[in-house]
C-alpha cells in the first residue's frame, strides 16, 4: 500500500521593527614611571633602565617586569629632562626601557603609557515584531 504524504508550503511575513541601542565606553588607562640616569644604566652609547629603577606615580619602585606596555590601541611618550622625544628612539618592554642613546648622568626619564580600553553594550527590543504564517496546500 502506498504511503499517502501530505504536502503543505509555508510562508511567513515579518513585519515590524527592531531597535537596537548600543552604548561604547572608552577609557583611557595611563600609567607614569620616573627614574634619574646613573653611570651603570649607559654602556656602548646605550641607555638602558630596567624595570626596578623606576618608580611609579605613587612613588613605589616598580618590579621586575612590572612596566606596563602599550596594547594595539595604546601609545608611549618618552621624556628626558621634561623634553618628550621622538617616536622610535626608544624600546619599551615590561622589563625595562632601552634608549638609542647615551644620556648624561643625572638626566631624568619619564615614560607616559596610554591605552584605551573599550567597552560596547547593546540591547535590541523585537517586542514591535509580529508573523503572519500562510500555509497553502
Amino acid at each position: 500500500m502506498p504511503v499517502i504524504r501530505l504536502y503543505l508550503t509555508a510562508e511567513s511575513t515579518i513585519t515590524g521593527s527592531v531597535n537596537t541601542t548600543t552604548t561604547t565606553s572608552v577609557v583611557p588607562e595611563v600609567h607614569r614611571y620616573t627614574a634619574a640616569i646613573v653611570l651603570g644604566d649607559i654602556l656602548a652609547g646605550t641607555t638602558t633602565l630596567a624595570a626596578t629603577r623606576f618608580t611609579n606615580n605613587g612613588g613605589n619602585t616598580v618590579p621586575a617586569g612590572g612596566l606596563v606596555v602599550p596594547t594595539a590601541n595604546g601609545y608611549y611618550n618618552l621624556y628626558v629632562n621634561g623634553v618628550m622625544q621622538r617616536g622610535g628612539l626608544s624600546t619599551l618592554t615590561a622589563t625595562s626601557l632601552v634608549i638609542n642613546s647615551a644620556l648624561v648622568i643625572g638626566a631624568t626619564v619619564v615614560v607616559k603609557v596610554v591605552n584605551f580600553n573599550s567597552t560596547s553594550n547593546s540591547l535590541s527590543n523585537t517586542s514591535n515584531l509580529s508573523v503572519t504564517t500562510t500555509v497553502t496546500y
